[in-house]
């Protein structure tokens, strides 16, 4: 990222933690395509900030960063199903979104 996302204190600090242990592990510079949405009912709607968008340009790399954070965080320990890492979109929209709870914690 060309942002020291670690230094947004309106980003959830789990959020920005994820955001940057995966940048420090992987050796990738990221691009946020997704921030604070107005308007939005979801986690890019509220503050602090609980979802993020990386632009992903390789899905094998996109789904190996997927599973590592979701082996490493917990989204909801009351809602196993969720995740904190999702990929999807095709082609030139493929991104890794992001996200937290309150309740997510490292496993």
């Amino acid at each position: 990222m060309k942002i020291d996302i670690a230094q947004l204190e309106f980003i959830d600090i789990r959020l920005r933690k994820i955001a940057v242990e995966i940048e420090r592990s992987t050796g990738l510079e990221f691009t946020l395509t997704s921030l604070y949405r107005m308007g939005d009912n979801g986690v890019h709607g509220q503050l602090p900030l609980r979802g993020i968008d990386l632009r992903i340009r390789d899905i094998a790399i996109g789904k190996v960063i997927e599973a590592a954070i979701n082996e490493w965080w917990s989204y909801d320990s009351d809602r196993p199903d969720k995740k904190c890492a999702y990929l999807h979109g095709v082609d030139a929209n493929l991104h890794l979104h992001l996200q937290v709870h309150p309740n997510t914690a490292v496993r």
